[in-house]
């Protein structure tokens, strides 16, 4: 008999400590060191946590870039989160389970997990990416037991492919496009879009003082 996933959480109150928001935050200093301190995470079943609003998910949230284009596909009946089948979304990534245990333990850990996911769902390999972004959306139920950490990624081609049922539709559109009209998105999508340029423009901040 299979054993069901466990998934990385952390509690609640914790966020409510430092202060709820609603969408969008670039205050990644303030909130992500307390998040993911090995002392305020914990694992749970899978499908105690996704009905369970005393724990948020900690969810990796990648952003594609490929010079002016950005990744977009569908998230299709194949996918584990079938409250999202069918909206359209940018933002790569995927729960944390038990099994990359040890994933806080260094800032090296938590981009090996990350890229596991990227592997996973659309073959990138190689990534050099920036954090971002946090976000939390109460509004929905999905949203609720589920926190997201914004990354920027960007590739030097479009050589992407499919890795699990749960994408259909991938491809690169232009930023243009993508910022011009985001009904069909998931919230967290329609989030960034909302911001791409700030976020952006953080990305490329960040990278020049690394």
């Amino acid at each position: 008999m299979a054993t069901e996933e466990r998934v990385l959480c952390f509690e609640r109150k914790l966020l409510e400590g430092l202060g709820v928001f609603q969408g969008l935050s670039l205050e990644i200093e303030k909130y992500l060191p307390v998040l993911t301190a090995s002392t305020n995470i914990l694992y749970l079943n899978r499908s105690e946590a996704e009905h369970d609003p005393r724990y948020k998910q900690l969810i990796p949230y990648v952003l594609v870039i490929c010079r002016d284009r950005i990744l977009r596909y569908r998230r299709g009946k194949g996918g584990q989160e079938t409250r999202l089948h069918g909206l359209y979304s940018v933002g790569v990534g995927g729960h944390i389970s038990e099994e990359d245990h040890g994933l806080f333990s260094t800032d090296r850990g938590y981009q090996e997990g990350m890229r596991r996911e990227l592997m996973e769902e659309v073959a990138i390999e190689e990534a050099q990416e920036t954090p971002v972004a946090l976000i939390n959306d109460d509004s929905t139920e999905v949203g609720l037991v589920h926190f997201g950490v914004v990354h920027v990624l960007r590739v030097p081609h479009e050589d992407v492919a499919r890795g699990r049922s749960g994408i259909v539709a991938l491809e690169f559109i232009s930023l243009s496009d993508a910022v011009k009209d985001s009904a069909g998105y998931e919230s967290w999508s329609r989030f960034c879009l909302g911001q791409l340029d700030v976020l952006l423009s953080k990305a490329a901040a960040e990278h020049v003082t690394r």
